[in-house]
């Protein structure tokens, strides 16, 4: 008897739980989960990390993971009776992908990028690593049932990069539907000045914190800065070593209280570099902060699929000049704002029905 015959679909992600959906990856993995919740689903924990003897467990309705180590002698024959018993393997990252290559022929797996990995490696500083993850894309690329990817912006990269390949793709964008607090009026209030603006993210080399930082310095006269970060303490730690005459305010937010902080600014800050690796992301921050109303401000405008939508935004040379909206023409970049936020919902809408209608064919 095969302990998995009444599972639809296998997720090969540690499970989205409550406690691990904060940002990032797990984020993702959580929306995704949302759009198959009605199925019988299997995830599958695949780490180093994890004890050589599989364990399995129910971890909601309708739901189980199994944890095992790819070095684990069980971990071929444990795949082999998953993939005979699914219609469907959806596979979160290139990463993990590389531990399902055996199977990519089986034309049940669909391949969810995230981003892209070989150029992603390059940019951590682990450009030995490219080759390998270039192989794997590759494999995937030809291989997989589908391949879903964040924006249109990363079809094309694909599509330049190896234009001898032709995958099938689903574009399902990252959208993050905030709930706004009831009777809320406008808490910032009628003055011109000083704006309020905000960082709400993490850390990574890619954020460039420092540059918000020296950007908070320069713009003292003009601009309240507050960083929502879990990593606040080491934020606060560098903004110490700056020239900062007004001082931010520093401090975790949990996300259900994030609308909350939102509408307390006028502006949100997204100051990632023009890279490869930018230009087809989908950060989640700017979809937020859009549709709150905040005005992004950007160090390069050409991130994912935002500049071909026709986003507003300010970018950080006009800030750091005094060059910024007034609160008119803030109402103005708001509206074409939200036309951004509904055409990405329903680019989401799309690829979400896509999505399902795949996971039977």
């Amino acid at each position: 008897m095969n302990m998995f015959e009444d599972i639809e679909i296998a997720i090969v992600a540690p499970f989205p739980s409550r406690k691990r959906v904060k940002e990032g990856w797990m984020s993702r993995i959580g929306t995704v989960d949302e759009i198959i919740k009605q199925r019988a689903r299997l995830y599958i924990h695949i780490s180093q990390n994890n004890s050589s003897e599989a364990s399995f467990s129910k971890v909601e309705e309708n739901a189980w993971e199994i944890c095992i180590s790819p070095g684990s002698p069980d971990y071929k024959g444990v795949l082999d009776s998953i993939y005979e018993s699914v219609n469907t393997v959806y596979i979160h990252t290139i990463h993990l992908a590389e531990f399902i290559v055996p199977w990519l022929d089986s034309g049940k797996c669909i391949v969810d990028f995230h981003g892209i990995v070989p150029e992603e490696e390059v940019m951590l500083g682990r450009p030995e690593l490219v080759e390998k993850y270039e192989a794997i894309e590759q494999e995937v690329l030809r291989k997989a049932k589908a391949c879903v990817m964040v924006t249109r912006a990363m079809q094309k990269h694909y599509r330049e990069k190896y234009p001898l390949i032709n995958p099938k793709v689903i574009v399902l964008p990252i959208v993050e539907e905030m709930h706004f607090p009831a009777n809320v009026g406008d808490p910032k209030g009628e003055s011109e000045l000083p704006v309020r603006v905000v960082y709400a993210g993490g850390i990574q080399v890619w954020q460039n914190v420092d540059a918000m930082l020296e950007l908070a310095a320069v713009a003292h006269g003009v601009a309240d800065f507050q960083f929502l970060s879990q990593d606040w303490k080491a934020i606060e730690k560098d903004a110490k070593k700056k020239p900062l005459p007004r001082k931010p305010k520093f401090k975790f937010c949990p996300k259900e209280n994030l609308v909350q902080e939102y509408m307390n600014h006028d502006f949100g800050l997204v100051l990632r570099d023009d890279s490869a690796v930018n230009r087809v992301a989908c950060p989640t921050k700017l979809y937020e902060y859009m549709e709150i109303g905040l005005i992004p401000i950007v160090r390069s405008p050409m991130l994912g699929d935002f500049l071909e939508l026709g986003y507003a935004y300010v970018t950080e040379n006009e800030f750091e000049a005094g060059f910024f909206p007034d609160r008119v023409s803030r109402g103005m970049m708001q509206k074409k704002n939200k036309q951004v936020v509904r055409a990405m919902r329903e680019m989401f809408l799309a690829g979400a029905s896509d999505l399902r209608s795949r996971l039977d064919a």
